[in-house]
């Protein structure tokens, strides 16, 4: 372990910030969720705090903050309350309000493309403070993860140039991963026999094949040899095991293991007992690529 102390806020699930632990930083968490410090004790990412970010301040003089405020006011699956309208909208200044107070010498804000302005907007005072920062979107499968998602990362520092980041950050390209790879270990597993593998047993699957076929958010069949696109809440939107494209074969959801694997977390990595089906699935959904922090954490550590 190295001396540099990380700050991730709205930490979740720790997918940010186990790429940073892996590289050596020491980490810590703070996310809303009580279930959290479990999860982070229990995989050795780190230590975590329970926190209302709205309120809450969190001062301890960090090298790094790193963090993604929840993206729901910008989501394309939300369609109901967007922008500033959303209750979550203030929380990319709460971000920015503890880069000013921690004053790190790096800080990386992860996001929903859609954000980009809005994530200008509210970190605009640090660059009065003499960060330089740059947004870029980036694709976490470039870095080899079994997924396409796309994200915004915002990044800001005072010690390089912010395009010092993106120009390291690329050396750590590599190629896509892919379902099969992700997942294919756990074909013939039976629920249960693998941590996390479980899956709810939905009958409803059938009444839904014109979102299958026109490819809306969430709703899809994978294919073993590529990586999967970007998915949600797999409780609220089905996306189905590659097998469920075989004849004979009756379709399911990913289990949560699988949803796991593909966001690209390590095998070893698990939930705590106790944990509902959907909330497993939600904070898999609200993750970052493991993939992506393990190549970033290393371009920061290269920069410090």
């Amino acid at each position: 372990m190295n001396d540099r102390r990380v700050l991730d806020l709205f930490c979740g699930a720790g997918g940010l910030a186990s790429g940073f632990a892996e590289a050596g930083f020491e980490v810590t968490g703070v996310d809303h969720k009580e279930i959290v410090p479990r999860i982070f004790e229990l995989n050795g990412i780190g230590a975590a705090r329970v926190a209302n970010l709205y309120t809450d301040k969190v001062n301890g003089g960090y090298d790094v903050v790193i963090g993604g405020p929840p993206c729901r006011p910008w989501s394309s699956i939300n369609v109901r309350r967007r922008g500033a309208e959303h209750d979550n909208f203030t929380l990319l200044d709460s971000f920015a309000h503890h880069v000013l107070i921690n004053r790190p010498d790096i800080f990386l804000l992860e996001n929903v493309p859609p954000a980009r302005g809005d994530a200008i907007r509210a970190t605009a005072k640090l660059a009065e403070e003499g960060y330089s920062m740059k947004a870029e979107t980036v694709t976490y499968s470039q870095f080899g993860a079994p997924t396409s998602r796309r994200r915004l990362m915002l990044f800001g520092s005072l010690r390089v140039d912010a395009d010092a980041f993106f120009d390291e950050l690329k050396k750590f390209k590599h190629q896509a991963s892919t379902v099969r790879k992700a997942i294919g270990y756990l074909e013939g597993k039976k629920p249960g026999e693998v941590p996390d593998h479980v899956y709810p047993n939905l009958k409803t699957i059938d009444k839904y094949d014109e979102y299958y076929e026109t490819g809306k958010y969430g709703w899809y069949r994978l294919s073993w040899d590529e990586p999967a696109p970007s998915f949600g809440n797999v409780m609220k939107t089905y996306t189905l095991h590659p097998s469920s494209r075989e004849g004979g074969v009756t379709p399911r959801v990913i289990s949560i293991r699988e949803a796991m694997r593909l966001m690209g977390f390590r095998k070893g990595f698990r939930f705590p007992d106790g944990m509902g089906m959907g909330l497993r699935y939600q904070m898999v959904a609200d993750s970052v690529s493991p993939f992506f922090s393990r190549a970033a954490a290393k371009a920061i550590d290269r920069l410090l």
